[in-house]
């Protein structure tokens, strides 16, 4: 299945709503923020991900200016990675 596009200017509208979501994590190794979880997942949804797994096909697929605005930080190495299957599914208590 081929994932749609994603136009990068309409994501920024939910990030105030989820920011406003409690991060139930520890803060201890901690990468990405809970928002950008939310809306790599958001952005998947939207596009037809419908699983854990494809959520995170879609986060690896996505481009570099799109991570930038959902929000996922550079690593000190210069690359800039989605969220894992894994880490989602540990973000949710799975």
């Amino acid at each position: 299945m081929k994932l749609g596009p994603l136009v990068t200017d309409r994501i920024a509208d939910l990030r105030p709503y989820l920011d406003s979501v409690p991060d139930p994590r520890s803060r201890h190794g901690r990468w990405y923020s809970l928002t950008a979880i939310l809306l790599v997942c958001a952005c998947g949804v939207v596009s037809g991900a419908n699983s854990i797994d494809k959520l995170a096909e879609w986060g690896q697929r996505a481009s570099t200016a799109l991570l930038t605005v959902i929000g996922i930080r550079v690593h000190a190495l210069r690359w800039r990675r989605a969220p894992s299957s894994a880490t989602m599914a540990r973000s949710w208590g799975c």
